[in-house]
């Protein structure tokens, strides 16, 4: 039996085009500083000519205050482009965006 094994600060990404202007980036792992730049960077890319955007995070373990930076970046560029998004947060994004988004200025769905 093979068991996989994700490395401290390594994260995995998936893309769906669910329409051909409605992308789904899918996040796994643990969000810090180490990486959050990564994050931003991929989300970019991939979500480029899209109108509609979900970054879902229902698969991050832990996410530090740099992801919050990271959303920050997201929801910018988003307002610049006129792409309309959101966030599916897990447990652990949801309690930092509890704390630093109370009035929930970013846009998100369940958590």
């Amino acid at each position: 039996m093979t068991t996989a094994t994700r490395l401290p600060h390594q994260l995995t990404f998936a893309t769906g085009w669910e329409t051909a202007s409605a992308v789904r980036i899918s996040v796994v792992g643990d969000v810090d500083a180490s990486n959050a730049a990564q994050l931003a960077e991929y989300v970019f890319q991939r979500s480029a000519n899209c109108l509609e955007l979900v970054v879902d995070l229902r698969a991050v373990d832990f996410f530090g205050s740099a992801g919050l930076t990271t959303l920050l970046k997201i929801a910018e560029r988003c307002d610049r482009a006129n792409v309309t998004w959101t966030v599916i947060p897990s447990r652990a994004v949801s309690r930092v965006l509890d704390i630093c988004d109370p009035q929930q200025t970013l846009p998100r769905i369940g958590g």
